[in-house]
């Protein structure tokens, strides 16, 4: 059994597929609600009462819980992961577990340091490969796409001015459009890199 630094390697086999699950449905849904409200007559929607609008108002608040308890099973499966990677690769990773999750919250910080972190955590999950590096680079602009589409949607909510509320409104739609592309890049990143990890350590121990 490999051990090092911080302990014996994590099988995070559990953590991928709830988080594949979790993002799944949560972007099945979100793209339900997005379609529906483009085939659904203006005449139902613009009654908050009706079963039609109470309906695709429930699923997308279901698609947002579903969305935000993907969250700590995903900074569980992070530190696990950078655990392993150094196990995987000591010398050169820099980042500790704590310290990949704790760059979220910090602010200006966690523009650019979750990026830097993960793709040390890829660097050592898959060696001398050039795997899912452009694809962590896309994830990362998703990422920070969709928190400036939340500000601006937040600020045209907070204001009154009309322009900017209604601008708000329209990236609606997009906001949408890009939370369901971010689910399944994430599934995707998520995906490699627990199996590029598996795969490393079961070579590493013969």
């Amino acid at each position: 059994m490999l051990s090092g630094v911080y302990g014996r390697f994590r099988d995070n086999h559990v953590l991928k597929v709830i988080l594949f699950m979790g993002l799944m449905l949560s972007a099945m849904l979100a793209l339900f609600v997005l379609l529906a409200y483009q085939l659904t007559p203006d005449t139902l929607l613009i009654n908050p009462q009706h079963k039609v609008s109470l309906l695709l108002r429930a699923t997308h608040v279901t698609s947002i819980i579903v969305n935000l308890t993907c969250i700590p099973v995903y900074y569980l499966w992070l530190n696990r992961s950078c655990k392993n990677a150094w196990l995987l690769n000591p010398p050169k990773m820099k980042v500790t577990p704590g310290r990949a999750v704790g760059n979220y919250f910090i602010p200006i910080i966690s523009l650019w340091k979750p990026y830097a972190d993960l793709m040390q955590i890829r660097n050592a999950s898959f060696g001398m490969r050039g795997d899912l590096s452009q694809l962590i680079s896309v994830w990362w602009l998703s990422c920070l796409t969709l928190l400036a589409l939340y500000i601006v949607q937040l600020i045209g909510m907070l204001v009154s001015n009309p322009e900017i509320t209604a601008m708000g409104d329209k990236l609606s739609t997009v906001s949408s459009i890009t939370n369901i592309i971010l689910n399944y890049l994430s599934i995707m990143v998520i995906l490699s890199i627990t199996n590029a990890q598996s795969k490393r350590a079961a070579e590493l121990q013969y």
